[in-house]
């Protein structure tokens, strides 16, 4: 800081120093720093405290405060403090600088969530708080789907047999469904300030000849439908012989609903009725996967069971008849064994059985853990060969986010790790740890051990 340093006053941008909004305001023409540095807030041009003190080292920048040039020792003192940035942040940020980086403030606001991330959404505003705006997408949404598919019923209703029924057109249900002629239509909007007295299909129903108009209460009744006698058709086996559903029983409808018999037939043509054929090696691996497994459906002692207080008595039997020949102090106290003895298995789900410490990713419980105000990510970094076609309004993903931290300050902790990783999202972070003026970087990442298996 003490160097003399010696520019040509013509070379040199003009500069004042706010120190209520902590900016530096330009009061001339920005060179070409400004493609990487700097942002404009009420048609002004601004630049940040450790950005405006390093241009001044840099000799781009002279910069003013209560009409009188600032030293470097000044700038110093003015810019840096807790409200800003700290000397170790900005000897990280001048050091990245040097080597050609872009490095920007990190905004939290800019990190996309899980969700957005997963769907691949786009940010919804830019640096600058502006809206950013979204192509309209091509396919339309599930609501403008099942509207622009209603009134194509409608038209086609409208141009082939209709019913009226108050002045209304019913859509047209698909082909093969049958004659269908439907009860007038009621406003949702109208039923619900009716007190809700509608009709359940699936629970208990009020009497539907029951006079409601003249203030009597509907009567509770049991449900009409008796599921016993009622059979599903066996549409894909081709042992069913009939082509066509008949007319369902009229008091398993709604209302005044009618339905006539159902031609099915097309939609068997449809229906792949081909037997899958395996290979041997499919066959032996089938066979392998269910060779432990026992349908319980298929015992009869299970059947015999009335309730499950038996079955629990038949699964206590069965358990001390297999393990009869184990020792009682191994089986019978609160720790047992790892692996039962004669459980055949392979060599690699053995390691895996047996193994204590699982392993686990970084992100791992880390949405459900609370931030830390002591540290926090300081800086985006790019890398240097974007610098030409870099743009603050549309900067992209940043090659790393740097996290400082002292060496004679506490090491961060796993919690810490976890914190950040996750308010970072899918960019890592370096975390830029500076010694009296030398900075090292590190970083976590996930990494899996090998597995030696003998066989």
């Amino acid at each position: 800081m003490s160097e003399e340093r010696v520019e040509r006053l013509g070379n040199l941008v003009k500069a004042v120093w706010i120190p209520t909004d902590r900016v530096v305001e330009l009061q001339s023409p920005a060179g070409k720093f400004w493609q990487t540095m700097g942002f404009s807030s009420q048609g002004k041009q601004c630049l940040n405290p450790e950005e405006a003190l390093y241009l001044m080292e840099c000799g781009n920048l002279q910069i003013f405060y209560r009409d009188l040039p600032l030293s470097i020792q000044e700038a110093y003192e003015r810019f840096l403090s807790s409200k800003t940035v700290s000397l170790q942040q900005y000897q990280v940020f001048g050091h990245l600088k040097r080597l050609g980086y872009v490095v920007n403030r990190f905004d939290p606001s800019s990190v996309s969530s899980q969700y957005e991330r997963q769907l691949n959404l786009p940010q919804s505003r830019d640096k600058a708080d502006r809206q950013v705006k979204r192509k309209r997408s091509a396919s339309p949404t599930s609501g403008e789907t099942e509207k622009c598919a209603l009134e194509k019923m409608m038209e086609e209703r409208d141009s082939s047999e209709t019913i009226p029924e108050k002045g209304r057109r019913s859509p047209a249900l698909p082909s093969g469904s049958g004659k269908v002629r439907a009860a007038p239509e009621k406003d949702p909007s109208t039923s619900a300030a009716e007190g809700g007295q509608g009709r359940s299909w699936w629970g208990e129903e009020t009497d539907p000849d029951s006079d409601l108009d003249q203030g009597q209460s509907p009567t509770l009744r049991c449900p009409r439908w008796d599921f016993r006698s009622i059979c599903f058709p066996d549409l894909g086996s081709g042992r069913s012989r009939s082509t066509s559903l008949a007319s369902p029983d009229s008091s398993l409808l709604p209302g005044a609903l009618t339905v006539g018999t159902c031609d099915f037939a097309p939609w068997l043509e449809r229906l792949n009725l081909r037997e899958v054929r395996m290979s041997r090696g499919e066959r032996d691996r089938e066979w392998e996967r269910d060779r432990y497994r026992r349908d319980v459906n298929s015992d009869r002692e299970v059947r015999r069971c009335r309730n499950w207080a038996e079955y629990s008595k038949l699964k206590e039997r069965r358990s001390r008849r297999s393990h009869g020949d184990r020792p009682a102090h191994l089986w019978e106290g609160p720790v047992t064994p790892l692996h039962e003895p004669g459980q055949t298995t392979s060599t690699g789900a053995l390691l895996n059985k047996i193994s204590v410490v699982k392993s686990s990713r970084l992100l791992d419980g880390a949405s459900s853990m609370k931030g830390s105000g002591v540290w926090r990510i300081c800086f985006n970094v790019y890398q240097p060969d974007s610098v030409a076609e870099f743009k603050k309004s549309c900067p992209g993903k940043p090659y790393s986010r740097m996290c400082v931290c002292s060496f004679d300050g506490p090491v961060p902790d796993l919690r810490t790790l976890k914190q950040l990783a996750f308010c970072s999202g899918d960019i890592p972070v370096t975390y830029a740890v500076v010694d009296h003026g030398d900075v090292s970087f590190y970083t976590f990442k996930d990494f899996q051990l090998p597995t030696d298996v003998s066989l």
